[in-house]
């Protein structure tokens, strides 16, 4: 009769536990209207008025994704092979990442993520080959945005 009485027990307790409903906190809820986090990627094109970082580059292109949950950002700089230079690389993607501090704010200089990295691949409608440069960095503050002035 223990054991019958002991299993019951134990089989309704797992039942529970199952099935329990989570309740409101202690402060009404207020946590949920700032339940919302926005851990978007933004992914930006960027034009290329660094012309001056790369000089014998043909046919630049220069992506930047910037997560701000995270303040992590990957600048990617593709060029043709033959011309890819890894110094005019690596300048140019300091002068982007320059420029996106000081458009976001930023006081600090950013950590490395991870190391630099250079892939090599060929466009599938033809026989060009490509070079691509990548540079993973994360800000570890908030950006700070001046507070609007009332008039």
């Amino acid at each position: 009769m223990k054991k019958i009485f002991t299993m019951c027990t134990i089989a309704l307790l797992a039942f529970g536990a199952a099935f329990a409903q989570v309740s409101k906190s202690s402060n009404g809820g207020l946590e949920a209207l700032d339940s919302y986090v926005d851990t978007s990627t933004q992914y930006l094109t960027i034009e290329d008025n660094y012309a001056e970082f790369h000089p014998h580059a043909k046919s630049v292109q220069l992506t930047l994704e910037y997560t701000p949950y995270e303040g992590t950002v990957r600048v990617f700089y593709t060029c043709s092979a033959p011309s890819y230079d890894q110094g005019e690389a690596m300048n140019t993607v300091d002068a982007v990442l320059e420029d996106f501090q000081a458009e976001q704010g930023f006081h600090t200089k950013p950590i490395f993520v991870k190391k630099d990295r250079t892939s090599y691949f060929k466009l599938k409608d033809s026989n060009l080959r490509m070079a691509t440069y990548r540079r993973w960095v994360q800000y570890t503050e908030k950006p700070f945005k001046a507070p609007k002035a009332d008039n």
